[in-house]
Order: structure tokens, then sequence, then C-alpha cells
């Protein structure tokens, strides 16, 4: 499976199926996270063919990717979540590159510049800027003086186009507060407040009581969601160690890429779990930072346990989609749908 050329075709056809038969027709917003899927396939195949992510010649990143977004029908519609992810894409896409370039200013720029583009969404997207300099720096090593000053014209490019376009039209307060929210996550009180304070007072029995009183609700009123968490949080933590334990085997290069990627998984996953709010802004990122080292686990394991594995997570993988675009047809629970002024578009659909 790992290395049949008819893998990614079988990955294509499936989340083609899973896009459309679940919701009996077309709309504008699935449609256009239909394509906005099929282009981050694309350019996942291209980085991890040009990062050699993979020892063997295999399609599994990009398969795995398609699988898992045609499974959880949290990502069929066209949401910000979505746009944020692409931008996330191309901005990993062209950080990577930047290793081992003799000149990596060019594409310093474009990586940084396609992060601040999805912070004209989304502000604080712009938080990640740190991890990703900090990736550039410690781990793909390609943070001069020359490439810092292509990540500031990266950065500042869209917002000065921005504030050129709102000066001459008079628009300065709406990008003023714009940018005045790229920190508000920063300054606002963590959701989870609650948590520091029980364990400061070192109340165990209350903090399990206190978590299970403010949990168990949240995870009922959202099923689909928490069950999508879930699995990604398992398909993180079994890529994660597998790479952690079998790095030595790649080169120094290739493990830089998947440290990175893994350094940007556990910042957002961190994010999500202090202030789980933005769950549907953050889910895609994290989704995709937990694919490539699971793909890894996927393609190069051999031993009858990992085998075994792999069969559970494609079992718990179905389980998803089950949930995620069957359930809710039949039970009261909140179909997905697109934040964006287009799901207007959605009443116009096709019947099959």
């Amino acid at each position: 499976m790992s290395e049949s050329s008819a893998t990614l075709p079988t990955a294509c056809v499936v989340a083609t199926l899973l896009w459309w038969l679940p919701q009996g027709g077309y709309s504008t917003s699935y449609l256009l996270g239909w394509l906005s899927c099929a282009l981050m396939t694309y350019v996942v195949l291209e980085m991890t063919a040009q990062n050699a992510l993979l020892r063997i010649r295999s399609r599994m990143v990009s398969s795995l990717l398609l699988l898992v977004m045609a499974a959880v029908g949290l990502l069929h519609p066209l949401r910000t979540g979505t746009l944020l992810l692409l931008c996330l894409v191309l901005s990993v896409y062209y950080l990577l590159r930047t290793c081992d370039a003799e000149r990596p200013e060019a594409d310093t720029m474009r990586a940084h510049t396609c992060l601040s583009v999805g912070s004209l969404l989304w502000p604080p997207l712009l938080l990640l800027e740190p991890v990703l300099l900090w990736c550039q720096g410690v781990f793909l090593r390609s943070l001069s003086r020359r490439s810092f000053g292509a990540v500031v014209i990266g950065l500042a490019l869209p917002y000065a186009l921005w504030a050129s376009a709102a000066f001459a039209l008079d628009a300065m307060p709406a990008f003023v507060q714009h940018t005045t929210a790229i920190i508000a996550p920063a300054l606002e009180p963590f959701y989870w407040q609650w948590t520091v304070e029980l364990a400061q007072t070192t109340d165990w029995p209350g903090f399990v009581d206190g978590f299970a009183e403010r949990v168990v609700p949240l995870v009922l009123s959202h099923p689909t969601a928490s069950v999508a968490l879930a699995f990604t949080l398992l398909l993180a933590f079994t890529g994660d160690v597998h790479y952690l334990r079998k790095s030595y085997d790649d080169k120094i290069r290739v493990r830089m890429c998947y440290y990175s990627i893994m350094l940007l998984q556990a910042v957002i996953a961190l994010w999500i779990v202090l202030q789980p709010h933005y769950f549907s802004l953050l889910f895609p990122l994290l989704m995709f930072a937990s694919v490539p080292a699971a793909a890894h686990f996927i393609a190069l394991t051999h031993t009858w346990l990992s085998n075994a594995w792999v069969v559970m997570l494609l079992l718990l993988l179905l389980a998803v989609g089950v949930t995620t675009l069957v359930l809710p047809l039949y039970l009261p629970w909140p179909q997905p749908s697109s934040d964006l002024p287009l799901a207007f578009f959605d009443s116009l659909s096709i019947p099959f």
C-alpha cells in the first residue's frame, strides 16, 4: 500500500465520493472546499518529493492528508480555518525549501508572506511567526541577516498594501482595529484559567471534579469535533513517538524538516488546549501538522505489531468518517457549514 502507485489515485476517488455523497448535492462552499483540498494535496505532494520526507518512493503523506480531510466532515465546506490551513501549508512548503539553500531569501519571503496573508483573515495567526523563526533559525539553519530582512519584508508586504488602500479609501480605523487584534489571544484570559487556579491549591480531587464538570458538557455538546480531535491527537502521538525513535535512519536535513513540523504541531495543540474556543480555526492546522510523521510511520513500519496498529488507525479513521459524515444526517447534531459570505450560495445546491 505504501509504495503502490495506485494509493494516491484511490485516495482521490474516495475523498471525492465522501465529499459529495453525505450532503446529497453540490454547493458552492463544498465545491470550493474540495478545490482547496486538491490544491493543498498537490502542495504537500511537492513538499514531500522535494524534501525526501520518506526514504521510499511513496505518496503516503498526501494520501493520508486526503483521507483524513475526507473523513472529517468539519473540513468539507470552505471555512476560514480552511483558508488558514492553505496559507500555512504554503508557508511550510516554502519554509522547508530554505534548508540547505544557497540563497534562501526568496523562499523565506514567500513563506512569511503566506503566513501574513493568512493573518489578514484571522489576525492571531501571526502569533505562529515566532515558531517559524525558531524553526528557520535552529532547525533549518537558514536564518541570517539577509533572510531576516526577507522575513520583515514578507510580513510587512500584505499589511503595507492594505494600509495604502485603507488610507486612500479613508478606512484606516478598520486597519488599526485589525492589527491590534493580532495579540488579542495573548491578552485575553485563558479559557482554562480554572485549571491553573485549582492546580495551585493542590486540591486534586477538586481538580478532577472541576475538570469533569466543565469538560464533559463541552464534549457532549460538540461530539463530531471531539471525535475528530481525539483521532488527530492519537495520530499525532503515534507519528511523533515513532519518529523520535526512528529518526536516526533519516538524513539530518530530513530530520530538521520533521522537527520543524512537529514543533509547529505541539504549539498548535497547546493553543487548542488553552483556548478551545478557537477550535474551528486551529483544528485544521493541527490536522496538517500531524500528518507527515504519521505517514512516515505508516509507510516505513514493518513489524507485526505496528502493522496491526496501522489497521487499527484505519478502522478508527473509518469510525471518524461515520461519526462526522453519517450520524449528523440522522441525529440532531450541527451540520458543517461555511462561515464565509459565500455560505449564501449553499441554498443553490444541485441534487443528484
